[in-house]
């Protein structure tokens, strides 16, 4: 019974992700994210909750195999990743996105860089799976921080061309 409540509470934790992701993000879209000088691998809008939608998939089913494998004494480990990652994703996209602070995301987007690699190197010690589940959500991770980065860089060329 003990492995439907971690079930339930990682679908939860990550549901309330994206919604609020989502929200955040729309609000971006809507005011100023459409008329920003974007690099030229930024896919359309409509690839990002197709590719979303995939990440906290495996986020939710990688996290449970590592809550359910765990022993007692990594369990907060665990958990405290889980979620310290999704804490972060909410921020960088209340900031970047809501907000539309580029630097201050920058650095956000950077701690979450760091924060989902020690999760994988975690989960790697608890299950393999687990940890291979989580690759696509790094790797897109970096994507969205090589993004994140040209969009500062454009926008700081800006600012000094005019």
């Amino acid at each position: 019974m003990k492995k439907i409540f971690k079930f339930i509470y990682i679908i939860i934790a990550v549901s309330l992700t994206s919604y609020l992701c989502s929200k955040f993000t729309h609000i971006g879209l809507s005011n100023w994210y459409n008329n920003l000088n974007k690099p030229f691998l930024t896919p359309p809008n409509i690839v990002f909750p197709i590719v979303w939608s995939i990440i906290y998939t495996l986020i939710v089913i990688s996290s449970f195999i590592a809550m359910r494998d765990t022993q007692n004494s990594q369990q907060a480990k665990v958990n405290n990743y889980f979620l310290a990652q999704l804490f972060l994703q909410i921020l960088w996209c209340f900031i970047f996105f809501a907000e539309g602070y580029l630097g201050l995301g920058f650095a956000i987007i950077v701690l979450l860089d760091i924060t989902v690699f020690k999760m994988i190197s975690v989960f790697t010690k608890i299950n393999k799976l687990a940890s291979v589940l989580l690759y696509p959500y790094y790797w897109w991770l970096m994507f969205a921080t090589f993004l994140n980065f040209n969009y500062i860089y454009n926008f700081g060329l800006i600012i000094v061309l005019q």
